[in-house]
């Protein structure tokens, strides 16, 4: 007997009140990205900035899941600790701990929001899908971190050694969160069949 491996998004609609916890965490958040992103001196920087900005409207009005939306702000309010307090060069293990820390939470938003609308008979293909898109997404952060270096003589790229530790990291945190998720945080979908 095989069993599927179904998840559901709670439904929300655009008049439901976030907890005021996350509503307030996501104020800040974008304050302080507006603020970074406006007083920023390069490019990669200023569209980091604007993506969290967007990235905090959008999933405001599109979904209002308080997890996804904490997660989200987690990862745009490290950026701001990072480039606007200069943390990534005031603590030498503060891009470590972004790394493995912004995967850790991205993946459990990315799964809340990606799981619910696949369907598979193994359970362990849907995660690693999962791990392997945000695996995906940091590497195409690394590529943009080079990019920005080449382009706009930055330095947010330290080198092979650090892009593969920073893949690590990722990869870690990824793994982490998604067992963190699958144990904790999932919600089987009340439509999966009950063999």
């Amino acid at each position: 007997m095989v069993e599927k491996f179904t998840f559901s998004l709670r439904n929300s609609t655009t008049s439901e009140r976030l907890p005021w916890p996350v509503a307030a965490f996501t104020a800040v958040t974008f304050m302080s990205a507006t603020a970074v992103g406006v007083t920023a001196t390069d490019t990669f920087t200023r569209l980091t900035m604007l993506g969290g900005v967007i990235a905090c409207i959008a999933i405001w009005q599109v979904l209002r899941d308080p997890l996804v939306i904490a997660s989200l702000m987690t990862m745009v309010f490290g950026a701001v600790l990072g480039w606007g307090l200069n943390f990534y060069d005031r603590i030498h293990w503060y891009d470590d701990f972004a790394h493995f820390t912004f995967s850790f939470v991205s993946v459990i938003a990315l799964a809340r929001i990606a799981l619910p609308r696949f369907h598979s008979d193994s359970l362990f293909l849907l995660l690693f899908a999962t791990w392997l898109a945000w695996l995906g997404i940091g590497s195409l952060w690394e590529i943009a971190e080079w990019g920005s270096d080449q382009l706009a003589n930055t330095y947010h790229s330290r080198g092979y050694p650090d892009t593969m530790y920073d893949m690590i990291l990722n990869s870690t945190g990824a793994a982490l969160g998604l067992v963190v998720h699958w144990r904790w945080l999932h919600r089987p979908s009340p439509l999966a069949k009950q063999d």
